[in-house]
């Protein structure tokens, strides 16, 4: 019923946009009239009986991944080539407006024109156009970095459009009679297609991974939070399915979903839930983001760990260990992502798996059977038999000696006898270590300004997103925004070097 559910509400959303093109121009009274006649229709004709002929992705409604996106090495040698300079160069004069550090090094770091061929048509003619795409995304670009929080009419107005302005103007490329509208920018998200925002993504992680090159010892981490969308909390319709509703917001591709209980918010929250890849350094203990999926709110977050971690694996990420929390997978997924991908995933002990008999609960100590006082010694793990174990018991120390084989195989579980066993000092270190991964969260939702959403629409909001974790990449790189070391945390770090050394 979940999934005749999931296809109801896919195929409603698609006979809106198809037949209503403009809907969010029609009055609320209006609205309500076509989701109800376009319901009737779906529900009518809708069979029951049979599998909805839908691919995961529409089910969640997330774009496809293209087929034919620049992977990191092919993004490396485009970076190496000489590029053709397509947009022409602002004079001087202009460029001598920008005297913000960050927005300077931003400026001079990033390579404008192979992001303008990134984000340009197949028959892309420059000198026909006043104004560029890489303008465009420049706009968006510098909304995140300084002016969040505004709408996008404000910003248009009183940041981009303004004469006084001229850092901003320099930076985005405008000249004196040049403006940019917030419809512009609204046309230049829409047409802007999936695959272009995932090469012009591609772009920055290259970018990123070259000036900040990560240590060796990295693993990667997969949470998810919510983005409540500036719409109405109440449907414009409604409807129960068994014991499943299905609704429709004012923001037709929004959902709702459920939040962690906070002080001063509901547990419920429309909108949609953005499920992040992060790579993690483990000796600076920093997260940051690389990959997102932005989804409806009401999809459980174990439909995106397969997902995402074969977008990495397509774009050429190095994934090996990817710690995640309870809710991602279950023994048959974690044990196909490994032999596709070749991906492990690390996550705390599930609570409903039990242990097996005869283990420690707090130790998590192996023994052989109830009879044996000897804690077993780790061998590795089989493929065919699950993880081994050997008796340590010396010659005379074991009254079973003559009868006991020494040995013990415990079967993969989602518990402590994962992939790698959470018994392990290193793997309880790795999974303390993934809460890191929720501070890009919070400065992508309230730096960033990404929460409450300022755009409607799955695909305008996905372009928002990214840009988000552009920026976000960007400032890191730029490295302007550091936090100064007190000394307290400097007498720490020469406590942690003096022991070092004595050692």
């Amino acid at each position: 019923m979940a999934t005749s559910i999931k296809a109801l509400k896919r195929l409603v959303i698609k006979q809106i946009k198809k037949m209503y093109p403009n809907f969010n121009q029609h009055t609320k009274k209006t609205k309500k009239e076509i989701i109800k006649n376009i319901w009737k229709q779906v529900y009518n004709n809708y069979d029951f009986s049979t599998e909805p002929e839908f691919s995961k992705q529409q089910l969640l409604n997330i774009e496809p991944l293209p087929q034919d996106i620049i992977t990191i090495e092919q993004m490396k040698k485009l970076m190496a080539q000489k590029q053709t300079k397509i947009i022409p160069l602002m004079p001087n004069a202009s460029i001598k407006y920008i005297q913000d550090p960050e927005l300077k090094d931003i400026y001079d770091i990033v390579n404008w024109n192979l992001i303008n061929r990134l984000l340009a048509d197949q028959h892309y003619t420059p000198g026909k156009r006043d104004l560029q795409p890489v303008q465009f995304f420049k706009a968006e670009l510098l909304k995140n970095l300084k002016y969040a929080e505004l709408s996008y009419r404000k910003y248009t107005k009183n940041e981009i459009n303004n004469p006084e302005r001229k850092e901003y103007r320099a930076f985005i490329g405008l000249k004196s009679d040049q403006s940019i509208s917030h419809s512009q920018l609204s046309q230049f998200r829409s047409a802007l297609t999936f695959k272009k925002l995932v090469n012009v993504m591609v772009y920055f992680i290259c970018l990123f991974l070259e000036i900040k090159p990560l240590i060796s010892a990295t693993f990667y981490a997969m949470d998810s939070t919510e983005i409540a969308a500036k719409t109405s909390p109440y449907p414009l319709f409604k409807m129960k399915l068994g014991d499943k509703y299905i609704r429709v917001y004012q923001d037709i591709d929004a959902d709702v979903g459920t939040r962690r209980q906070k002080r001063d918010k509901s547990t419920f929250v429309v909108g949609y839930r953005l499920h992040t890849l992060t790579v993690i350094d483990a000796q600076t203990e920093i997260a940051y983001p690389l990959l997102s999926i932005l989804a409806p709110a009401n999809h459980h977050d174990s439909n995106f760990l397969e997902l995402l971690i074969d977008f990495g694996k397509k774009i050429g990420l190095n994934l090996n260990i990817v710690t995640t929390d309870q809710a991602y997978g279950d023994r048959d997924e974690l044990e196909y992502i490994h032999n596709k991908h070749n991906v492990t995933i690390l996550n705390a002990p599930k609570e409903l798996t039990q242990l097996p008999k005869n283990v420690d609960a707090k130790t998590y100590a192996v023994r052989k059977n109830a009879s044996c006082s000897v804690d077993m010694v780790y061998a590795g793990c089989d493929q065919q038999y699950g993880h081994e174990f050997h008796c340590d018991a010396q010659a005379g120390d074991c009254p079973f000696e003559g009868s006991c084989n020494k040995f013990r195989y415990i079967p993969i579980d989602t518990g402590v006898f994962g992939k790698i066993p959470y018994f392990l000092d290193g793997a309880q270190k790795i999974v303390a270590m993934r809460k890191v991964a929720e501070r890009p969260f919070n400065l992508i939702k309230h730096r960033d300004g990404l929460e409450p959403l300022r755009t409607k629409g799955i695909h305008n909001s996905t372009v928002v997103a990214t840009i988000a974790n552009i920026a976000t990449l960007l400032i890191e790189i730029a490295g302007h925004r550091k936090k100064v070391k007190t000394n307290k945390e400097q007498d720490k770090n020469l406590t942690f070097e003096f022991m070092k050394k004595a050692a």
